[in-house]
């Protein structure tokens, strides 16, 4: 496994987010709103995160936390491309917490119920 989070699992370009938003599914749960396409290639993840979650700094832990969290359960991420969009009870979570909540989310799209 690869310590970085490489260009190739990130969702980069406008037209991506795009087809995400329009053609994918929705998953609300108390802290993100996820937008989720399934294909056959390895996961993907955007990240579109509000300047009203906090100050920079709030906003990079954030996002070190969900990337790291992604980047280590490729078992949960495989064929899913997902924009992540932390809600505002996100930034009072703390780094353990938001991992545990964010994993939680990700099982749920991982194995959905009939």
């Amino acid at each position: 496994m690869s310590f970085r989070f490489s260009h190739a699992r990130r969702i980069r370009k406008r037209r991506d987010f795009e087809h995400i938003y329009e053609h994918g599914q929705i998953y609300k749960d108390e802290f993100f709103r996820i937008f989720y396409v399934r294909t056959e290639k390895p996961g993907r993840l955007g990240l579109s995160i509000s300047k009203k979650l906090g100050k920079a700094h709030v906003r990079n832990r954030i996002k070190r936390i969900i990337r790291e969290a992604f980047r280590l359960h490729p078992e949960l991420t495989a064929g899913l491309d997902i924009v992540v969009q932390p809600r505002p009870t996100v930034p009072s979570l703390k780094n353990d917490q938001l991992r545990q909540r964010f994993l939680e989310a990700l099982k749920t799209l991982a194995h959905p119920t009939p």
